[in-house]
């Protein structure tokens, strides 16, 4: 506990005296995946550069856990991002770990899997579901299950934006969850 208190303060997440501030409020929202990286990337502006069909293509490296037979290949416009992305996470990790709170830095970082982010990609830009398919080796149920998830992380990040007012980070996370909240991905049935 005394670890995890000594990460909060480093990060600015809680004062010098244990009260919550802007970051600590902001990371209350998130519960979906890793909040303290998800809130440092809300405030370093990390979103600011991507557009709509990136942000859940990145994000997707949140909810994917399952381990792949392939090396997955980046697009080069999703490189730049997930290097971004795994920077955030290995201070994170280093700050974790200055604090005494057992951690392997490089492990932690490798726990954003980066297997989904094709298939995330091409659904966000109006592929098929067959099309999505064949860019990954993860089953068709844990494909809707990813972005079943995703979805919620977005709309937790969307409530995040929502509570600093940052409104072109809102916009462009309800444009995200427009992109994906499609088709027999989020069917009410597939016995139809």
């Amino acid at each position: 506990l005394k670890a995890m208190k000594r990460i909060l303060r480093r990060l600015n997440f809680i004062s010098k005296d244990n009260i919550i501030q802007e970051k600590g409020r902001v990371a209350c929202e998130i519960n979906a995946s890793d909040e303290l990286v998800l809130t440092e990337m809300l405030f370093s502006g990390f979103f600011g550069d991507l557009t709509p069909e990136q942000v859940p293509a990145i994000m997707s490296t949140f909810v994917f856990e399952e381990k792949s037979r392939t090396t997955p290949d980046v697009a080069p416009e999703l490189s730049g991002p997930l290097r971004a992305l795994q920077d955030i996470a290995r201070r994170v990790a280093t700050v974790s770990r200055d604090s005494k709170l057992e951690i392997e830095v490089e492990d932690y970082v490798k726990k954003f899997n980066p297997g989904l982010m094709a298939a995330t990609y091409s659904w966000a830009k109006g592929s098929t579901f067959a099309e999505v398919c064949m860019l990954t080796d993860a089953f068709e149920g844990s494909i809707i299950r990813c972005m079943r998830r995703l979805e919620e992380l977005l709309r937790q990040l969307l409530a995040a934006a929502k509570s600093i007012g940052n409104f072109p980070l809102e916009s462009k996370l309800s444009d995200s969850i427009k992109l994906i909240k499609r088709d027999i991905i989020f069917a009410a049935s597939l016995y139809l």
